[in-house]
């Protein structure tokens, strides 16, 4: 049971597609009282050297793992701007493990809080296969990748 009090940390997460519409995309920002919440230092495997780093941890509802939710990955928001981008790649575990792209029917990312606020959870649904003769598809992508670039304020960008 928490006793806290006073604004909790804000996550904010958009959805489009990466590649030309080949792979699903999230990406976002954590922060709180306004400010970019991120670390100073990580691993070459991207875990936390600082108390300041949060780890993400993205987990995915009735993909290519299975039923139900399985986790995809865990990451880290970018310094110095608290945002972070996700793609749905086939990739290689640090147990050398081949994964598919994990999308699925709903997301969901938590993070602990900095400080001492408390945990933060966002859930959302998946987005459908992009296709490229649909005007709604081909304009959520353009508007999800301005917005992407507005957020981006000295980190690297991630692959529209």
């Amino acid at each position: 049971m928490s006793h806290w009090r006073g604004l909790l940390p804000k996550l904010e997460v958009w959805q489009d597609w990466s590649y030309g519409g080949r792979w699903h995309h999230l990406f976002g920002r954590l922060t709180y009282r306004g400010l970019p919440v991120h670390g100073f230092s990580t691993t070459p495997t991207g875990d936390p050297l600082d108390p300041y780093g949060r780890v993400l941890y993205l987990d995915t509802l009735d993909s290519a793992y299975g039923p139900g939710w399985r986790r995809e990955n865990g990451f880290v928001a970018r310094n110095p701007d608290g945002t972070f981008c996700y793609g749905f790649v086939p990739h290689t575990t640090e147990k050398g493990e081949r994964r598919p792209p994990g999308n699925g029917r709903r997301y969901r990312i938590a993070i602990s809080g900095p400080g001492v606020t408390p945990d933060v959870v966002w859930v959302g649904d998946g987005l459908h296969d992009f296709d490229r003769a649909n005007p709604q598809d081909v304009a959520l992508e353009a508007n999800m990748n301005q917005l992407q670039r507005s957020l981006v304020t000295g980190s690297t960008p991630c692959h529209a």
